[in-house]
């Protein structure tokens, strides 16, 4: 081989030896330069947002947690790679109008300057940023195919939430204080401000905060490892937190706590809602125990302890949003830090301002004049209530066995003898049982807050849980299971089960005074008395557990804690329904048996022009005031220039088309029971009308009417509502009186109803409401299906659940809503 030839054979050795390393070296600097996603494993590039990070941040601008997870899931991705942590998020900006309902692009990947410059585009034209501050923004969008950098979205980001004119996120700054698991297994982190779910936060204070020192998102482990015993500040929506901005070098003071012991270099306190133990820089003076003062740490050492040994105690006159009125003392304000213990007991921290009025049971600690602190000292005065459980489908008091368990150790007792079990143990019950002979079944749980689970009933919720006891009974039916407890802690189930918990703290509270009214009532009338029972936990009452409580229910009821709606003193019968259909109906006109009432009238709920006063158009001159007329109701059902406070509200407008073969179908399956329930509202035509002589009708017991021939309104009342309804048939024509049997017999079981927003809702067993007008189409001159064009969901006396949500949105507090809907009333207390 010549010289040359080897030295080309050695050159192209080298260069591949030269390849080889620089492909080496670029992979391993990509490997670099890459970081795994703390939520899922998933790679993207260091410094760079992706899609999914970007629609989580974006989804705060209108949704928190709990109005995120209630959307559903409404939209179906196109794409298989979706399905991860961010389906919800994704969910929420296709709902928010930001992206279609389906990405073709997978999530994972970096946000392009394009595609954000869209995303804000979006924004603006929903009003959610200004057009000013769109141009700003405009500013970064200058290479449109370019990835945007983590710190520079986070920049527009802070920009946008910063000018929202609804402030939904806000920055704090939280003690981190430790963790709780709830029952639902959901994780949350305690701090001194509260409670905050975590699960899909960043943390980015390396972004955030360039002059940092400490890069705390490179220490590694779970969000305690990284934070716990120490401040941070956070970016907050609602109750969960969306990243870590900064972690504090400053000292944290934790105001009016509840020190538990101090003593030498320890101290154990109660703070957020649980027990902790901290140490001291320096030894303490004295022994301490059992005060209320504020604690000041630094560097994870408690450096100054300032008790707040001050106590007074009277009557409660009257508890305010900022003072409570003592009995002796006068209106005393409330500190900015002030917080409420109950001491007796289970040690715990109470989330409401409200103190029991009335009653000597909390002392107060005071310092500089204003309260810092109320504690609790003795168990509440409420009466209790006995609600008589239903099986899972609610059709019958009867169960064919009780199955249960407790979320503590629990005893189970019968006449002199009792038996103790543990957390988790089943306990079967069935028909016949010897223990049964003895009389009724008592079971408890051990601790005050546990709760007896059982799982022979189905609710929305799974097996429900029950606060206080649960007795079980049996007679010649059956057997029958009573929970009783104290009528507060029953509300604390009612509103969620009647009532969107997202839908806000105002509304919540209506719901919370309304329910209580309902059901102090029917506790007076022992409605239930043939079970041992005042009520029962189904829509003949009120539902009572089919969607758990939760925090914004329990505050709602401590907030309002014991009080009712009265009339001339007296405690109403506060009923209430979902939506209306911007009238609503005197009582009178709606059940049988109702009696008119000055505080149950119908009336028009137009929103006035004037927004800023909230007030009701009351022009009597309108044809609105004469929905009894149908072409009055027809125009009023099509009017979209009316605005009323359920406009917005999908069941505000509803239609359904049905066949008249299944209405028939309906009706003989139904008639018979509605006749049982009540013969008088279902009546047989007897004698045809005739001239000069009306037709008449009289109760009598039939199986079908045939095939139906027509369907017409015989009355319709001022609010709009058919009280009467005439069905003809080939054998039979039957008047049926109230909107109860009326929107029973019309269920459109088998058919779909079309709701304003276009959403569509099948098999339901009770038409939306009996606020409606008829279309008929015939063939071959035979009636051949009608077409239900209404408005609202339920029947239409008293309060609108969905209105009251439109006067919180608007600025009404609870008491302004009640004394809407409720004319001439005013607020009691039933614990005196």
């Amino acid at each position: 081989m010549s010289m040359k030839k080897k030295f080309i054979l050695m050159g192209i050795c080298v260069a591949i030896i030269l390849l080889l390393f620089t492909v080496n070296v670029i992979q391993r600097w990509n490997k670099s330069n890459k970081v795994v996603d703390p939520v899922e494993d998933v790679i993207v590039k260091e410094g760079i947002i992706t899609r999914a990070e970007a629609y989580r941040l974006l989804s705060y601008l209108s949704f928190n947690k709990v109005q995120r997870e209630a959307l559903g899931n409404e939209f179906e991705y196109a794409d298989e790679n979706m399905s991860g942590w961010y389906d919800t998020y994704v969910n929420a900006v296709c709902n928010m109008g930001l992206i279609e309902d389906y990405i073709s692009n997978t999530p994972k990947e970096g946000l392009t300057f394009g595609e954000c410059e869209a995303l804000f585009n979006k924004l603006s034209l929903k009003d959610t940023i200004s057009k000013d501050l769109l141009t700003q923004l405009s500013s970064y969008f200058t290479k449109p195919e370019e990835e945007v950098e983590l710190k520079t979205f986070l920049e527009m980001y802070q920009l946008i939430y910063e000018s929202a004119e609804k402030k939904s996120i806000t920055e704090k700054t939280l003690f981190v204080l430790g963790n709780e698991v709830l029952e639902n297994e959901q994780e949350r982190i305690v701090t001194d401000s509260g409670n905050y779910f975590f699960q899909h936060y960043q943390s980015y204070e390396k972004y955030v905060n360039d002059t940092q020192n400490l890069v705390e998102s490179d220490v590694k482990g779970t969000f305690l490892d990284k934070y716990l015993d120490k401040g941070v500040k956070a970016l907050i929506c609602g109750q969960e937190i969306i990243y870590i901005a900064e972690v504090s070098s400053e000292k944290i003071t934790l105001y009016n706590t509840w020190i538990t012991k101090g003593e030498k270099t320890t101290v154990a306190a109660f703070v957020g809602g649980i027990q902790k133990s901290f140490e001291t820089k320096f030894p303490l003076d004295k022994k301490i125990e059992g005060v209320i003062g504020d604690i000041t740490i630094e560097d994870k050492k408690i450096v100054q302890v300032s008790v707040k040994p001050e106590i007074i105690n009277g009557k409660v006159l009257l508890s305010g949003e900022d003072f409570v009125e003592v009995e002796g003392y006068g209106k005393v304000e409330l500190d900015e830090n002030y917080k409420i213990y109950k001491i007796y007991g289970e040690l715990s921290l109470e989330a409401t301002n409200s103190i029991l009025v009335g009653y000597q049971t909390t002392d107060f600690v005071v310092s500089n004049g204003k309260i810092s602190a109320a504690l609790i000292k003795e168990s509440i005065k409420a009466e209790n209530i006995r609600v008589l459980l239903k099986n899972t489908n609610y059709d019958s008091v009867y169960h064919k066995k009780v199955e249960f368990t407790a979320t503590t150790d629990f005893t189970v007792s019968y006449k002199d003898t009792s038996a103790t079990y543990s957390v988790g143990d089943k306990v079967v019950v069935e028909p016949g049982d010897e223990i049964l002979s003895e009389g009724r079944i008592r079971i408890e749980p051990s601790s005050e807050n546990g709760k007896i689970q059982i799982l022979s009933i189905e609710r929305a919720s799974g097996n429900p849980k029950y606060r206080g006891s649960i007795e079980i009974a049996e007679d010649e039916n059956g057997l029958f299971i009573v929970n009783d407890l104290p009528l507060e802690e029953y509300l604390y189930a009612v509103i969620p089960s009647e009532m969107p918990t997202y839908y806000g703290i105002e509304p919540l509270k209506v719901q919370a005074v309304c329910a209580r009214s309902y059901a102090y009532k029917h506790l007076l009338a022992n409605s239930c008395f043939a079970y041992g029972a005042h009520v029962d936990d189904s829509v003949s009452y009120q539902v009572y557990n089919n969607i758990e409580e939760n925090e914004s229910s329990i505050l709602a009821v401590k907030d309002t804690y014991g009080k009712v709606i009265e009339f001339e003193g007296d405690v109403i019968t506060a009923y209430y329904f979902s939506t209306s259909c911007g009238h609503t109906s005197a009582i009178e006109h709606v059940w049988a048996d109702g009696i008119e009432t000055p505080y149950l009238n119908g009336k028009l709920m137009a929103v006035s022009e004037d927004g800023a006063d909230v007030t009701i158009q009351t022009d009597n001159n309108s044809m609105w005031n004469n929905l009894s007329e149908d072409e009055n109701f027809r125009s009023f059902l099509t009017d979209d220039q009316l605005t009323t406070y359920d406009s917005d509200f999908a069941w505000y407008r509803w239609n359904v088309t049905m066949d008249v073969d299944d209405i028939r179908k309906v009706i003989d399956q139904k008639l018979q029971a509605r006749y049982n329930a009540n013969s008088a509202l279902v009546q047989i035509l007897s004698t045809p009308k005739k001239k000069g002589q009306e037709a008449v009708y009289e109760s009598s017991s039939i199986d079908t009417v045939g095939e139906i021939l027509d369907i017409s309104v015989l009355k319709r009342e001022a609010g709009g509502i058919i009280s009467e309804l005439l069905i003809t048939g080939s054998e039979n024509s039957v008047k049926v009186k109230t909107e109860y049997n009326i929107r029973t017999l019309l269920a459109p079981t088998y058919d779909i109803v079309t709701r304003k927003d276009l959403s569509e809702v099948d098999s339901l067993e009770l038409l939306p409401s009996a606020y409606f007008v008829i279309d008929k189409e015939k063939k071959d001159g035979k009636l051949k299906n009608i077409t239900l064009i209404g408005g609202g969901y339920g029947h239409g006396v008293g309060m609108s659940q969905n209105g009251a949500k439109t006067m919180a949105d608007m600025g009404m507090k609870y008491e302004k809503i009640i004394e809407y809907y409720y004319e001439g009333t005013e607020l009691g207390f039933i614990y005196q």
